[in-house]
């Protein structure tokens, strides 16, 4: 410890090895170089210097993860070398000063504790999320609405950003994953209520968050991740999928709110050939085989895709109503495959219906630049099976053009961004990696639109 803090009254207690000093004594001087705009708690957990995962601590003076604070480890030689004092255990919460490892016991009692206790593991009450969103600063006093917040990645995967932000809209998970006891969960869905929380916290120091721990952790512990997390629909399924595996509470939620029942009939086709072998007509067989499907999101089939030669203009698109391709469920549309006839109906409508348009050939070499850049004109408020929804989120596709190389022209780069409403001002915002801009409601059908979420109005 530095020199100023000799002859200091230090009150101990308990194990002998962990020095403790009351809140009331002077000891708290080097709280002065925490510097928050330093600190960042969204990556990985693990320390610079070993890369290990284990017995983690921030240094909150410039904000660098180091191991333990025994003597010689990377903590306690941080202290030493660089005179920076101040740590934060990432498992306890609990706060030290190294190199003497002197336990800060603040009861609570200390602001600048607190702030950095809630960003790293915010806290919510039934009363306050039911607030929610609100208007907030952070600590540059920049104001933005929680819930409605810049997410990134070192990866710069942004299909990941905008699925988790849409999940973090459906309120039956926001609001499990802001009150559970996280702590009793397994790795997986704490992980992701941890970020669902960040993603709603009122006390961001910076109006953005990043998915990099979340991300580590799935990547590595999850091999299915790496076929998955580009495709926001694939990516949508799969973590479905991952929270019904992992938290048996959460699965019977989502399953209430997000899950629906679509009838699907096959009717066979007979193919009648002339004497030459060549294709002479169809017949349809007299017998069907209807079955109920549970779905977690319906797929619309956009009309075949026109020819483009050069730059296309919007004004050049096709538009097609999203009423029209919703009549693939009304039980009577017909659906042509190669060897049958399909027909679907829906038979149980959910809370949070999830829709998915299908724009891409995934035989195709180049299935962004030759995909359907067909636009959907949709409105705010929809029928279906005489229930109103109201949309709740856009995800919508862009693309950022590859130059390609003398011989071989590669294909174009898919950019996810998403478009939330926003009912503390009534207004949409369009969310693009960290950029949040407002968006009017005249304008949301000109993207190309790959997944909607529609929330079911209740009288």
């Amino acid at each position: 410890m530095q020199p100023e803090n000799r002859g200091r009254r230090l009150s101990t207690k308990g194990d002998s090895n962990v020095k403790r000093v009351k809140v009331n004594e002077p000891s708290y001087a080097f709280l002065e170089t925490v510097n928050r705009k330093k600190l960042d708690f969204d990556a990985e957990k693990a320390c610079s210097v070993t890369l290990s995962t284990l017995n983690v601590y921030c240094c909150l003076v410039c904000g660098k993860y180091l191991q333990g604070r025994r003597a010689n480890s990377p903590a306690f030689l941080h202290s030493v070398n660089d005179n920076h004092h101040v740590f934060v255990d990432f498992i306890t919460l609990k706060f030290y000063l190294l190199p003497d490892g002197i336990e800060i016991e603040d009861n609570g009692r200390i602001q600048l504790l607190n702030s950095i206790r809630y960003a790293i593991r915010p806290q919510f009450t039934k009363n306050e999320i039911s607030q929610f969103p609100t208007g907030c600063q952070d600590l540059n006093d920049n104001t933005y609405f929680n819930g409605f917040i810049g997410v990134n990645n070192s990866a710069r995967n942004k299909s990941v950003n905008v699925v988790l932000l849409a999940l973090a809209h459906l309120r039956p998970l926001r609001d499990y994953c802001l009150l559970a006891k996280i702590d009793q969960e397994d790795e997986f869905t704490r992980r992701l209520a941890l970020f669902i929380r960040k993603i709603w916290s009122v006390k961001l120091f910076k109006q953005h968050v990043s998915v990099d721990e979340f991300l580590a952790f799935v990547t590595v512990n999850d091999k299915r991740s790496a076929k998955n997390l580009n495709d926001p629909r694939k990516c949508l399924l799969w973590l479905l999928e991952c929270i019904q595996t992992s938290a048996p509470k959460l699965k019977s939620i989502l399953s209430e709110a997000c899950q629906g029942k679509v009838l699907v009939t096959k009717t066979g086709v007979k193919v009648i050939y002339d004497e030459d072998e060549n294709v002479k007509d169809f017949t349809r067989e007299k017998s069907s085989k209807s079955t109920s499907v549970p779905f977690w999101s319906l797929t619309l089939d956009l009309p075949p895709r026109p020819l483009f030669k050069g730059q296309i203009n919007v004004n050049d698109l096709p538009q097609v109503r999203l009423e029209d391709l919703m009549c693939k469920f009304n039980g009577i549309k017909e659906k042509q495959m190669s060897h049958h006839i399909m027909q679907y109906k829906i038979l149980k409508l959910p809370k949070y219906l999830v829709l998915h348009v299908d724009r891409f050939d995934s035989t195709d070499a180049q299935p962004v630049k030759n995909r359907n850049h067909t636009l959907v004109e949709f409105p705010l408020t929809m029928k279906v099976e005489g229930s109103t929804y109201k949309l709740l989120a856009n995800i919508v596709h862009q693309v950022s053009r590859t130059a390609g190389t003398t011989r071989v022209e590669k294909d174009d780069q898919s950019n996810w961004i998403i478009q939330l409403y926003n009912s503390a001002i009534d207004q949409w915002v369009e969310i693009d990696g960290s950029n949040v801009r407002t968006k009017d409601k005249e304008l949301l059908f000109l993207n190309e639109i790959y997944i909607q979420i529609w929330e079911l109005e209740t009288a």
